[in-house]
């Protein structure tokens, strides 16, 4: 079970919308009921951040794991060769297309975990999203169709458009009864 979604990023139109296999034994709606774990597709919020805060996508930094402090201790994040960074370095931009975890989490130190809740908020995201270390690897759960919205700000040159589906209602003579354009 999966739900799609599609949508123009400057209009705000939905043009696809897929919740489900079958809504007539599965009446569950995979795209706006169902939130999870959006993993690595979170980080783009991050390095939004950080680019909007001032650092470059060419800016290099090392493949090293930062230290949070956690209730109960500390806290390293691993890649996902579960190693604690490689060492060498990269720049943002090569950290975001190799997805690493080290060099994202140092941007998390560094931005603060509140500062990429706001940021995700602007975007759209309305699901309730912790504010710890681990959200930069893309903890807090969201939907499908909170993720489009969001990520369409990214194409729109960082303006959110909200997502809608209905433009207008007609009655059977096609006479407008109501108008949401």
């Amino acid at each position: 079970h999966t739900g799609v979604m599609a949508m123009d990023p400057t209009t705000g139109d939905i043009k696809a919308w897929v919740g489900g296999i079958n809504h007539k034994y599965f009446k569950f709606d995979h795209v706006k009921q169902q939130t999870r774990q959006p993993g690595s597709t979170f980080k783009a919020f991050v390095y939004g951040l950080a680019m909007e805060s001032g650092f470059s996508p060419c800016q290099k930094m090392k493949d090293i794991s930062p230290v949070f402090r956690v209730p109960g201790g500390t806290w390293s994040p691993p890649n996902s060769d579960g190693k604690l960074g490689s060492g060498e370095v990269y720049t943002l931009r090569q950290a975001l297309a190799r997805s690493v975890n080290t060099i994202t989490a140092q941007l998390m130190q560094s931005l603060g975990a509140e500062n990429v809740v706001s940021f995700a908020k602007n975007l759209g995201v309305q699901s309730p999203l912790d504010a710890v270390p681990s959200l930069c690897l893309g903890v807090s759960d969201v939907s499908v169709f909170e993720m489009v919205g969001a990520y369409s700000t990214f194409v729109n040159s960082g303006i959110y458009t909200e997502p809608f589906f209905i433009t207008r209602i007609e009655d059977k003579n096609g006479n407008v009864i109501e108008s949401f354009v």
